[in-house]
């Protein structure tokens, strides 16, 4: 077995033109030697795997919207025919219908966000969590990556309102308030 300074002795013969640079870490025991950009996660997040992930958690995000947009769709139904059968609903009281709506939006988006902030809480934040831990990266860096992409929005949102706890790092004292 070599030693650590062998590897990267070894290692050396491999390492690309004068200008590239090359991060050497370590996984499963094994030195591994991939080439780095800098400035790769300001354009968007370039690694498969990684996107991958992030698109994953953002469309588990994104699915559930559609059963309190349903149900909201529904109750605004059976609450128009329960004001018409009532004999409340009449032409000169018309405005009624989108009251009503704007009565049931509302609870709607907040029933959406309290879905997707127990799936992020229980689910995504773990993952991601590991995701960062594992690829040294720093959450705002995440952030900031997940940002270039459009598609990533939901996921994007809630990393917003949840980069604070999820980075949980030491503020200097001179720093707090």
């Amino acid at each position: 077995m070599l030693s650590p300074f062998e590897e990267l002795e070894f290692l050396s013969n491999y390492l690309p033109e004068e200008g590239e640079t090359v991060l050497v870490s370590r996984r499963s025991g094994e030195l591994v030697c991939e080439s780095f950009e800098p400035h790769s996660l300001r354009e968007g997040v370039a690694d498969p795997q990684l996107y991958g992930m992030l698109v994953h958690a953002n469309e588990r995000l994104n699915g559930l919207g559609s059963m309190p947009l349903w149900a909201t769709a529904i109750g605004f139904f059976w609450g128009c025919v329960a004001l018409a059968y009532s004999g409340v609903l009449r032409w000169n009281t018309w405005y009624l219908v989108p009251g009503l709506l704007l009565l049931l939006l509302p609870g709607s988006v907040a029933w959406i966000r309290l879905r997707q902030h127990r799936r992020f809480q229980r689910e995504i934040r773990p993952m991601l969590e590991g995701i960062l831990r594992f690829r040294r990266i720093d959450p705002h860096t995440l952030l900031g990556a997940v940002r270039q992409h459009e598609e990533l929005r939901t996921l994007l949102d809630e990393l917003v309102r949840r980069t604070v706890p999820l980075c949980e790092r030491p503020v200097h004292p001179e720093m707090r308030m």
